[in-house]
C-alpha cells in the first residue's frame, strides 16, 4: 500500500506577513490605550482606541478573518504589515488620544470629518475688556467664546454684516487695541477713524459709545449666535417704525430686507415644544462607500439650525461612523448641548458621554431615540441625510460619466491620437495694456489640477502697449523652453533620429580610451563605470562623465562629440542628462575646466565663469596639460526642473481665434513640437484648429465642448487674478516708494502681511515693528 503525503503550500508573502504579527500581537499589552495599523511603508492605516490592546488586535490577525469587521476592515487587513501601540492610563484617555491622532494623521481607514479647514466658526474674545468678533478657521485654547462649526462661510459672514447693522459692534483695530490695553482710556477727542466717517465703525475711537454700551451690543449678539433672536427682531421693528415716521425711506427699506433675513432664519424652526431643551440631532446615512451626517440643532426648544457633513473614510455601520464623528465633532466646538440624539447604540457610549461632559463641565447624555417627539427629529435628520448622500452620490456619479464622456468625444472630433489626460488652456490678461500676464492652466483626466497652473509676466510687451499676439508667444515659448530641454522629450528626439543613450559597459573600454587620448585625459582603471554613452548605429558618437570631486562638488568630464554629429547640440544634451542625478542632492554644484573659446557654447548650457573654483577642483586641473583654462560652474539650485513645465499636454488650448491659434502654432514649429492645438473663440464659441477654414462642429450640448469652455474660463480667471494682484503690489509699491529705508523685500513682506496701503495705516506700532524697524515706523507713518 501506498501512502500519499499532502504536500505542504509554501505560505504567500501577507500570510508570512500575518504569521509574524500574530506572534508580536501574542507579547501585546492588555492594558487600554490605543493602536496604529501601518503597511509596508510606515504610514498608519487606521487608528483605533482598545479597553484590552491584545484582544483587539487578535481580532485583525485571526487565521480565519473575523467577518464582523466588515469588507472594509477585511481591505485593511489585507494591507498591514506592521502595528505600534499606546498604554493609556484608561479609556477615556484612550478616546482623547485616538481622537487627537486621527485628526493629525487622517488614516485612510478611519471615518473622519472632511478637512476642517472647510468649516469656519465664529469666535469672540470674551476675556478681554472690549471682547472683538472674528471669524477664524480653527479654535484655540485661548479663553474666547466659539460658535461653530459652520460649513457655509458665506452665510455667517452676511450673518455678522447683518448683526452689525442691528447691534453696532466694529471698531477700528488700532482703538481696540488701545483700549484692551487701557480700558479706562478716554477716548474724547481722539481723531476718528475712516470707518467711523463711512459709518463702519461703532465709535470707539472717538468715545461716541461706552464700554456698558459696547458690551451691551457683544451680549446681544452672543444671545443671537445661541438661538435668541427676540431682541434683535424687536429692536428691528422699533428702528423701522422710527425711520418711517422721520421719512427715512432707505434706512427703513434695508432695516425691512433685515427683517426678512431673521425671518427667513426663523422659517428653519419648523419643529418646536415646550420643554425649552438643548439638543443636537445627529442623523446619518451611508450609500455604497460614501457617509453623509446631517446635525439638528435644537435650542431653547426651536430648531435654530442644520449643517451636513460628508465622511472621509468608509464605515462600516452607522454605529461605527457615530463612534468615530462624535468624538471628533465635539471636540472641535463649545458648543454642547445636554442630550444629543443618535439613531443607533454604540459600544463605548458611556466613555464618549464621559468625554463630552468634561468638555461642557455638565451633564452630557448619548440617546438613542425611540418614540415621541425626539424620534420624529431623528427621522428628519436621517431622511435629510440620505437625501443629501443621494445627491452627493449622483453628482460624482455623473461627473466621473461627464469627464469620461469628454476627453472621448475630444479624441473623435478633434482625431488626437488618444484621450487628452493633460489639457493646458492658455490666455493673455491686462488693463489697456498695462500689467500683461499670460496663464496656464492644467486639466488632468478632466479635473483642473491647480498645483500645475503657472503664470508668467510678460517682459516683451512694454506698459501702454497691447499686443496679445507677441504676448501669447512670448507664454508659449517661455513654456515650450521647457519641453525642448525636458531631458525624455529630447531623449525621445534623438532616439527618433537612431541615437540612444546609455551607461558604458565594459565592452566600450577600449573605445572610450581612444576617445580619452584624443582628450589628453590619462587613463584611469574602470573608468567606463562613470561614463555616459551616445550610440549610434553601434558606434559610440559622445561621451560625458560626471565625477565627484567633494561633498556637492562634481566635474563634467570626458565630453566630447563625434565631428558629424556636432551642430545639433547633441553636447548640451548630455550634459543635462548628466547633471539630471544633482536635482535630488541638496545644494549642488557641477564644474567644467574648459579653454576660453568655449565659454559661450557652455553658457547656453547653464554654467557661468567663477574666478575662485573650490580646492577639489584646483587640485583636480592637476591632471590637465599645461594651458590655459577657465573654470565654469553649474547651480543645480537654479536650475530646479518644474514638474508641470516638464510634463508633455496631449493638447494646447488657446483663448482665441484664428490669429491667436497661428501664434501658437508658430512657436511649436520654432521649438519642433508635435503637439496637438486649438483655438476657443469666446464670441460663438467656436473650435478652430490647423489648417481648416471654418470652425469644427460639436454636438448640441456636448461635454468635450462644456469641458473647453470650463477650461478657457479657468485660464480667464487665473490670468484676471494675477493682473489684479499685480495691480495691487504696484500700487502698494508706490505708495512705500516715498518712505525712505524700506525696499524691495520689505515692501514685499508689507503686501503680504497685510495686503492694501488702508490696511498698512491702520495697523498698530506693534504689528509694524515686525517688519519695520522704529525709525522705518516713524518715517512711514508721516509718509502714509
Amino acid at each position: 500500500m501506498r501512502y500519499h503525503h499532502a504536500i505542504k503550500k509554501p505560505l504567500t508573502k501577507q500570510q508570512q506577513e500575518l504569521s509574524a504579527l500574530r506572534k508580536r500581537v501574542a507579547q501585546a499589552p492588555t492594558e487600554p490605550g490605543i493602536y496604529r495599523w501601518k503597511n509596508r511603508g510606515g504610514d498608519v492605516l487606521y487608528v483605533g482606541k482598545a479597553k484590552n490592546l491584545k484582544n483587539r488586535l487578535k481580532s485583525y490577525v485571526q487565521e480565519k478573518p473575523d467577518a464582523a469587521l466588515g469588507p472594509w476592515k477585511l481591505s485593511l487587513v489585507k494591507q498591514i504589515t506592521d502595528f505600534d501601540v499606546t498604554v493609556a492610563s484608561n479609556e477615556l484617555e484612550a478616546l482623547i488620544l485616538e481622537t487627537n491622532l486621527i485628526k493629525e494623521l487622517r488614516p485612510k481607514y478611519n471615518v473622519m470629518m472632511k478637512d476642517d479647514k472647510n468649516y469656519v466658526y465664529v469666535k469672540i474674545t470674551v476675556p478681554d475688556p472690549y471682547p472683538t468678533i472674528e471669524i477664524v478657521r480653527r479654535m484655540e485654547e485661548d479663553g474666547s467664546k466659539y460658535f461653530g462649526p459652520y460649513t457655509k462661510a458665506f452665510e455667517i459672514r452676511q450673518t455678522i454684516e447683518m448683526l452689525h447693522r442691528i447691534f453696532p459692534f466694529r471698531a477700528c483695530a488700532t482703538s481696540l487695541k488701545e483700549l484692551n490695553k487701557h480700558p479706562e482710556k478716554d477716548m474724547h477727542g481722539s481723531a476718528a477713524c475712516l470707518g467711523y466717517q463711512i459709518g463702519q465703525c461703532c465709535g470707539l475711537c472717538v468715545g461716541a459709545i461706552s464700554q456698558e454700551e459696547y458690551r451691551r451690543s457683544i451680549g446681544e449678539i452672543t444671545r443671537f449666535l445661541k438661538g435668541d433672536r427676540r431682541e434683535a427682531t424687536q429692536k428691528l421693528h422699533e428702528e423701522m417704525k422710527k425711520a418711517a415716521t422721520e421719512k427715512k425711506f432707505e434706512r427703513a427699506a434695508e432695516l425691512r430686507d433685515t427683517l426678512k433675513m431673521i425671518e427667513r432664519m426663523e422659517e428653519r424652526q419648523i419643529v418646536s415644544d415646550t420643554t425649552g431643551e438643548d439638543i443636537d440631532v445627529l442623523g446619518i446615512a451611508i450609500l455604497g462607500n460614501r457617509a453623509h451626517v446631517v446635525l439638528l440643532k435644537q435650542r431653547q426648544g426651536k430648531l435654530i439650525d442644520e449643517e451636513h457633513f460628508p465622511l472621509a473614510g468608509e464605515a462600516g455601520s452607522v454605529a461605527d461612523a457615530l463612534e468615530q464623528f462624535l468624538p471628533q465633532y465635539y471636540g472641535s466646538t463649545e458648543d454642547i448641548p445636554e442630550i444629543v440624539v443618535i439613531g443607533e447604540e454604540i459600544e463605548n457610549r458611556d466613555l464618549i458621554e464621559k468625554l463630552l461632559r468634561a468638555k461642557r463641565g455638565k451633564i452630557v447624555e448619548l440617546r438613542v431615540a425611540e418614540r415621541g417627539k425626539k424620534s420624529q427629529l431623528l427621522k428628519l435628520a436621517e431622511r435629510n441625510a440620505e437625501e443629501k448622500v443621494k445627491q452627493l452620490q449622483a453628482k460624482w456619479e455623473a461627473a466621473a460619466n461627464n469627464i469620461e464622456t469628454a476627453l472621448k468625444e475630444l479624441k473623435s472630433i478633434l482625431e488626437l491620437p488618444s484621450e487628452p489626460k493633460r489639457i493646458e488652456g492658455y490666455d493673455i490678461s491686462h488693463l489697456g495694456g498695462q500689467e500683461t500676464v499670460g496663464s496656464m492652466v492644467v486639466a488632468k483626466n478632466g479635473k483642473a489640477s491647480n498645483k500645475d497652473y503657472r503664470s508668467f509676466t510678460i517682459r516683451t510687451v512694454s506698459d501702454g502697449e497691447i499686443d496679445d499676439y507677441k504676448s501669447l508667444e512670448e507664454t508659449l515659448r517661455r513654456r515650450c523652453r521647457h519641453l525642448s530641454e525636458a531631458t525624455k522629450y529630447e531623449e525621445e528626439k534623438w532616439k527618433q533620429k537612431g541615437i540612444k543613450l546609455r551607461k558604458a559597459r565594459k565592452a566600450d573600454e577600449k573605445a572610450i580610451t581612444e576617445i580619452r587620448e584624443k582628450l589628453e585625459l590619462p587613463a584611469v582603471e574602470n573608468i567606463y563605470k562613470e561614463i555616459l554613452v551616445a550610440e549610434y548605429e553601434g558606434k559610440i558618437v559622445a561621451t560625458v562623465r560626471l565625477q565627484k570631486r567633494a561633498k556637492g562638488i562634481f566635474e563634467v568630464r570626458a565630453l566630447w562629440v563625434n565631428e558629424k554629429f556636432r551642430g545639433g547640440k547633441l553636447g548640451h544634451f548630455m550634459i543635462r542628462k548628466a547633471l539630471l542625478p544633482l536635482a535630488k542632492i541638496a545644494l549642488s554644484k557641477a564644474y567644467i575646466v574648459t579653454k576660453p573659446p568655449l565659454e559661450s557654447y557652455y553658457s547656453e548650457a547653464g554654467f557661468r565663469h567663477v574666478h575662485t573654483p573650490p580646492a577639489s577642483i584646483v587640485e583636480g586641473m592637476k591632471e590637465y596639460k599645461p594651458s590655459t583654462f577657465i573654470v565654469m560652474m553649474y547651480d543645480a539650485a537654479q536650475h530646479k526642473i518644474d514638474a508641470s513645465l516638464s510634463e508633455t499636454p496631449d493638447l494646447l488650448m488657446i483663448d482665441g481665434g484664428k490669429g491667436q491659434l497661428n501664434a501658437a502654432l508658430s512657436v511649436l514649429k520654432e521649438f519642433n513640437l508635435q503637439i496637438p492645438v486649438i483655438g476657443l473663440a469666446k464670441r460663438e464659441e467656436e473650435v478652430f484648429i490647423p489648417g481648416a477654414s471654418f470652425p469644427v462642429i460639436f454636438p448640441k450640448d456636448s461635454q468635450a465642448k462644456f469641458l473647453l469652455q470650463r477650461l478657457r474660463d479657468e485660464a480667464h480667471r487665473f490670468a484676471n487674478n494675477l493682473r489684479k494682484t499685480k495691480k495691487t503690489k504696484a500700487i502698494i509699491a508706490s505708495a512705500l516708494d516715498e518712505v525712505p529705508g524700506i525696499g524691495d523685500k520689505t515692501k514685499d513682506a508689507l503686501l503680504k502681511k497685510f495686503g492694501t496701503v488702508s490696511n498698512i495705516r491702520s495697523a498698530s506700532d506693534e504689528e509694524l515693528t515686525l517688519l519695520l524697524s522704529a525709525s522705518q515706523v516713524e518715517a512711514l507713518r508721516r509718509h502714509l
